[in-house]
């Protein structure tokens, strides 16, 4: 599975790592574990990303290794990369943000290691396992193929990158294979509770409040099976909040009882509409994701979409309640929590 790709790795000394766009704890977390395993075997490394990172997600880079693309300082660096290689993203170059404009341009040679199920090829050589439950799982695999050392920095960002992917090991995909690769993980010197802390309890007053905003405006459709929310720049701003901090807030609505599909659509500050997508698993929400050029999970997609927040939110919901409709019943017992 890995041979190709350790043979790049011994060939080639100069490497450009990214990801998809507005980046998760799995893709940083896989970005700086093969970071730093490509410089301790004496390369020479970037981490390029479109987006900052998100504040809630800098404790996993503390030496500020990841740079936010710009094209007049990072052009020449990207041309004279012998790799490219693309992280836990699908859905082709624009996936990448802005940064994958210019590789659709430029074309280097390129790796991608994802999890995502996707049928679209779009770099010269693929590792895409979808039974993962998370890239870091992959991640940990080729580091482990090539006899390197995974140090406790190592150990704590792949830790990290399966813990959140997972849900906190709650989603399906979750696994034996995902059990004993942080059970390793560990070992080497990742704190479950320490980490756990940094990933899930460092939120500003004002995010709780706006998740609080959130919860009181949601709404329950197609008898309870689906419940939904939509946040507009306005609200963000009085909040004090950027879009990129909302990341735990689509799966808020798959906590109550009944319900099939959880949905948020979020302005964003160019005006198009971010859709985030959440299921039981029993319906294929990646499927929706990809009609908008997006994609993801079965239980778990995303899609930015150009057009007002009403009408992309009619359209989501319209698309949703169709789905639902094909693969479901109306539940006898409601999400509104009748008895």
């Amino acid at each position: 599975m890995w041979d190709e790709v350790l043979d790049i790795l011994r060939r080639h000394n100069r490497f450009v790592i990214t990801t998809h766009s507005n980046p998760d704890l799995d893709a940083l977390g896989c970005e700086l574990a093969l970071d730093e395993h490509l410089r301790t075997i004496g390369k020479q490394v970037c981490i390029l990303n479109s987006d900052p990172t998100a504040r809630l997600h800098r404790f996993v880079d503390p030496q500020r290794r990841i740079r936010v693309y710009q094209p007049r300082r990072h052009d020449r660096l990207i041309e004279g990369a012998d790799v490219l290689i693309v992280l836990d993203a699908s859905g082709g170059w624009k996936r990448l943000g802005r940064i994958g404009d210019t590789l659709s341009r430029m074309h280097p040679y390129s790796v991608r290691i994802d999890h995502h199920p996707d049928p679209q090829s779009f770099t010269d050589v693929e590792v895409v396992d979808d039974s993962a439950a998370a890239t870091a799982e992959l991640i940990f695999e080729l580091l482990r193929a090539a006899a390197g050392k995974i140090t406790e920095a190592m150990a704590r960002a792949l830790y990290v990158a399966i813990l959140t992917d997972t849900g906190s090991f709650r989603y399906p995909k979750t696994s034996p294979r995902t059990h004993r690769i942080t059970a390793e993980l560990i070992e080497l010197g990742a704190n479950p509770a320490d980490l756990a802390r940094l990933a899930y309890n460092q939120y500003s007053l004002n995010l709780l409040r706006l998740q609080g905003h959130m919860l009181d405006l949601m709404q329950s459709d197609a008898g309870g099976r689906l419940v939904w929310s939509a946040l507009d720049q306005n609200t963000l701003r009085a909040y004090g909040v950027r879009e990129a901090e909302l990341d735990n807030f689509a799966s808020l609505g798959m906590q109550v009882a009944g319900v099939l599909v959880s949905v948020l659509c979020v302005e964003t500050p160019d005006g198009r509409v971010k859709v985030s997508l959440r299921s039981d698993a029993s319906l294929p929400v990646n499927d929706l994701a990809a009609e908008w050029g997006g994609g993801g999970h079965a239980s778990a997609a995303g899609a930015t979409v150009s057009g007002a927040l009403h009408q992309v939110t009619d359209m989501v919901l319209a698309r949703v309640k169709a789905l639902l409709d094909s693969h479901t019943a109306p539940p006898q017992h409601p999400a509104s929590g009748e008895p």
